[in-house]
């Protein structure tokens, strides 16, 4: 059982997607930008029940044009809030991300991006994904920077 907490904990805090690597807790993630002096991009996702999010994923978050951008500008963040049976968070993580849920996406919404600067503040927020190309996507990011 301690094995298994362990391994859960040390594959939970950092994922790798397509080369790319994704921080599930918050805390590292914002040292890392801060070490690197980039933004975070905060992905609040339910994979296993949203379409969009899936979509969102798929069409933009694994693609080369995104990722390639990413890595220059982003450390890239991943809140996921499964529905699958039987899944469940350590229940320090789970307050961990509820506390964030709390701050950053008030109202529940799936999917959701925030970014933010390297303080922890809101840079922007992109939401519900319309079927933008990764170049599209990319530049509703870049207008944060102008902020």
């Amino acid at each position: 059982m301690k094995t298994w907490f362990l391994m859960v904990l040390f594959f939970g805090t950092m994922q790798q997607m397509d080369g790319q690597e994704w921080f599930s807790d918050l805390d590292e993630a914002v040292d890392h930008a801060i070490s690197q002096n980039k933004k975070v991009f905060l992905f609040f996702s339910v994979p296993d029940a949203c379409e969009a999010c899936e979509r969102l994923e798929e069409k933009i978050l694994t693609s080369d044009v995104f990722l390639d951008y990413a890595k220059n500008h982003y450390v890239l963040t991943r809140l996921e809030f499964l529905n699958t049976p039987g899944y469940s968070l350590a229940p320090e993580i789970k307050a961990q991300n509820l506390l964030i849920v709390e701050k950053y996406n008030k109202d529940g919404f799936f999917p959701l991006v925030v970014v933010l600067d390297k303080h922890r503040r809101v840079m922007g927020k992109v939401g519900v994904y319309q079927n933008e190309t990764p170049q599209q996507y990319i530049a509703l990011l870049s207008a944060f920077d102008d902020q």
